[in-house]
């Protein structure tokens, strides 16, 4: 069933209409869950979708242990004839990490080394690692954040003009195999803070490496680390362990004063603690005209640092917009716009499925804890994240942060009710969406289909449902840029320069063809 005629889908908001959402939402700010721009976007967002034909809508309010940054700063103090003495530039601060006095934090500048190998949630660091700094500042450098994903997902298809799908499949593989990403560092790699803390560390530096500063310039990493704290959760009177990030050169460059012995540093991190602040997941539905009895969930979250983190939110509105035109609708559609994503260990429940195995659970899982009835009856659940991303490295040669050409690989879980079947309808019908959306002049490429692979990670929004036993289609891209919160040019813009707005309409429409296949086909099928 193809819902695009002449490069449109009835009801749809055209691009130009589309755009302007985008450029609102980065009129809000940066979205960190809770932050008076997030909450002005998720008004904004009730507003929208309350206008919808057919719609009910409504809002949870949820309440949590808020973190937000206010001022940041490093300065070091070393005798004149070490070195030069003065304020240092940042890169960012290490979100929900801890707070100190106006005034900072001053101590010994201790340079611990290179960031240790493996995952320090598994590994761990030694007491021995952090007592050299005990009452100092640790300065400590992460190892670049490269990472293979040919163990956490399996590329079963895709779409690249020219190519047939299992070529398409094997170019995503090869660039899979090795990514360099600032997100990886937080996911894989996240500095444990309550173990300095308890260290009597005073703060720590963490320096970037082999990684540009423009890349690294405005990462909020990690976002899914809880605090250091006994309890995980941010207290007005718990210091934490405050941090911030430094780039490659001046991680260097403090390491060679800190050699010296006679540095000290001070470091400032203020930041709002609010107990029980609040923040609201936005939800509704469009009733079904058949009897199934069955749900389509088409979700996202709301909270982030940039244009394209989050604006999966202006996806979904588009597609309610689109459903709710249609004459007919086999299903229920439930539109779930969560918060939380960018707090997950306050946002995020278990949910358990020896059948379908994943790692990571999204911040849906709250809203699906809360309303189990709703899960319990879907069939498909269809995520929108990261709409319109391109693709930016770091250049080898010149050793700046420059666009690559061309878009972001589209990477999407495809993923049936049945994983041993055979038949996987949720791929055929994406992937025929995508081909369609290209052949009517929307570009929507290059797209890889994955499945979890032998450590079945599942990245995104759409990992609860696939946990649920939900058939799923989860579009999450990952750009380098996906946590930045502007670059340091033209901060203000966060990073919306970036985007290709023909490509966010092309993958809307995508998603749109696939949500109506899906839903003429029966649960048997799914």
């Amino acid at each position: 069933m193809n819902v695009i005629a002449g490069g449109t889908a009835v009801g749809m908001p055209g691009l130009p209409e589309v755009w302007q959402w985008q450029e609102q939402l980065v009129g809000f700010g940066t979205r960190y869950t809770g932050s008076s721009g997030h909450a002005a976007y998720v008004d904004w967002l009730a507003g929208q979708l309350s206008a919808v034909p057919g719609l009910t809508m409504r809002t949870d309010r949820l309440t949590f242990s808020r973190w937000l940054a206010r001022e940041f700063a490093l300065t070091v103090s070393v005798p004149a004839s070490a070195g030069r003495s003065g304020p240092v530039p940042l890169a960012y601060y290490y979100p929900y990490s801890g707070q100190t006095p106006p005034g900072g934090v001053t101590g010994r500048l201790v340079d611990l080394g290179l960031f240790p190998a493996g995952n320090p949630v598994v590994s761990g660091y030694t007491d021995a690692f952090w007592a050299p700094a005990r009452g100092g500042i640790a300065l400590i450098r992460a190892v670049p954040p490269e990472f293979s994903l040919d163990l956490a997902q399996t590329p079963t298809g895709g779409y690249v003009p020219g190519q047939i799908s299992a070529l398409a499949a094997i170019d995503y593989a090869a660039y899979a195999a090795a990514q360099a990403n600032p997100i990886f560092q937080g996911l894989f790699e996240p500095v444990p803070l309550l173990d300095a803390k308890n260290a009597a560390v005073l703060g720590v530096i963490v320096a970037w490496t082999g990684l540009p500063d423009g890349e690294v310039v405005n990462q909020y990493n990690p976002f899914t680390t809880s605090y250091p704290a006994a309890s995980g959760l941010p207290t007005p009177g718990d210091p934490g362990c405050p941090a911030v990030w430094v780039g490659d050169a001046t991680g260097a460059e403090l390491a060679g004063l800190a050699a010296g012995g006679q540095a000290t540093a001070t470091l400032v991190l203020t930041a709002d603690i609010t107990a029980g602040a609040a923040t609201q997941t936005v939800w509704g539905w469009l009733k079904g005209s058949g009897d199934t009895g069955q749900n389509i969930i088409i979700n996202t979250h709301t909270d982030g640092p940039n244009a394209v983190e989050e604006n999966g939110g202006l996806g979904l509105l588009a597609l309610a917009r689109h459903l709710a035109a249609l004459p007919s609708r086999n299903r229920d559609m439930y539109f779930a716009l969560v918060t939380g994503h960018f707090q997950l260990p306050q946002f995020s429940r278990a949910i358990v499925n020896p059948a379908h195995p994943e790692v990571g659970q999204g911040a849906v899982s709250t809203w699906m804890a809360d309303h189990p009835d709703i899960y319990q009856a879907a069939v498909l659940g269809v995520t929108a994240e990261h709409l319109g991303a391109t693709m930016w490295t770091g250049d080898p040669g010149t050793g700046q942060y420059v666009p690559a050409g061309g878009s972001e690989w589209g990477a999407t879980y495809t993923m049936q009710r049945d994983v041993l079947s055979l038949v996987n309808a949720e791929q055929d019908a994406y992937l025929a969406a995508v081909a369609a959306v290209n052949a009517s002049g929307w570009p929507d490429y290059p797209v890889a289909t994955v499945r979890p692979g032998t450590l079945p990670a599942y990245f995104g929004e759409g990992s609860s449902l696939y946990a649920a036993g939900l058939g799923t289609v989860s579009l999450c891209p990952s750009p380098t840029y996906l946590l930045q919160a502007g670059d340091a040019q033209q901060p203000q813009l966060l990073d919306l320069d970036k985007l290709d707005q023909r490509l966010m309409y092309g993958q809307i429409l995508a998603l749109a063809q696939t949500i109506r296949t899906l839903d003429a086909l029966p649960a048997t099928a799914l």
